[in-house]
């Protein structure tokens, strides 16, 4: 059983960070991003613990001569075919996002390159500090939108590899060639890869709350 890495790209420094004065974020707002940063740094270490467990898990599997099993082979096959998919789908769906961000995070830039040549007239800052604040709103929303593409990707997703994986584990029960040991680190490799799968999206879940919440926190500081 392939053991996969789904890494979340972290959010540009650029963007996040800077002289309050000059990008005009209150301290709520600055306390969201800090928070962003721990989601996505906690995801982060999520799927390296689980890449971790699931590499010594298929090594214990290789170990138990799963080749011999003839019945769970082609199952192991399915399930690899099927995961194949998933993680295609998922990195379809990443660069979409990506392409999106990628987008206003260039409006972003030039707002702060206009605050940057407007420095001194107040009349004109205050224009496009409000542009800048109308902008970071559409980037969070671009955002969340991504990530509850790439949640329902997850949720379709989990359903046909815990049907496959558990396809697997029942031919292991069966197959004369497949050892009580196999069977059971089989059964392990299925409970890691399910939970493993189930902690990223919530991972992913809390990081839609935690920028629904910058966004609303951003929309209050323009009626401020």
């Amino acid at each position: 059983m392939a053991a996969n890495l789904l890494i979340e790209s972290l959010e540009s420094r650029t963007l996040l960070s800077g002289n309050p004065a000059n990008i005009a974020l209150n301290a709520t707002v600055r306390a969201d991003h800090v928070q962003i940063r721990a989601d996505l740094l906690k995801f982060r270490s999520d799927a390296f613990g689980n890449h971790s467990r699931l590499l010594s898990d298929v090594r214990a599997i290789k170990a138990d001569h799963v080749k011999d099993a003839t019945t769970v082979l082609p199952l192991i096959a399915k399930f690899r075919a099927d995961e194949k998919t998933v993680r295609s789908q998922l990195n379809i769906d990443r660069l979409g996002q990506r392409q999106v961000e990628l987008a206003d995070e260039s409006v972003i830039v030039g707002d702060l390159k206009k605050i940057a040549l407007d420095k001194g007239n107040a009349t004109l800052l205050t224009a496009d500090r409000a542009q800048l604040l109308t902008d970071r709103i559409k980037l969070q929303t671009d955002l969340v939108a991504g990530l509850d593409a790439r949640v329902a990707t997850r949720q379709t997703g989990i359903a046909t590899l815990d049907a496959d994986m558990l396809a697997i584990v029942t031919a292991a029960q069966t197959d004369p060639n497949a050892s009580p040991k196999l069977v059971a680190d089989l059964q392990k490799a299925v409970t890691d890869k399910t939970n493993g799968f189930n902690t990223l999206t919530a991972d992913l879940q809390t990081l839609v709350a935690d920028r629904t919440k910058l966004i609303a926190d951003l929309t209050a500081m323009q009626t401020a």
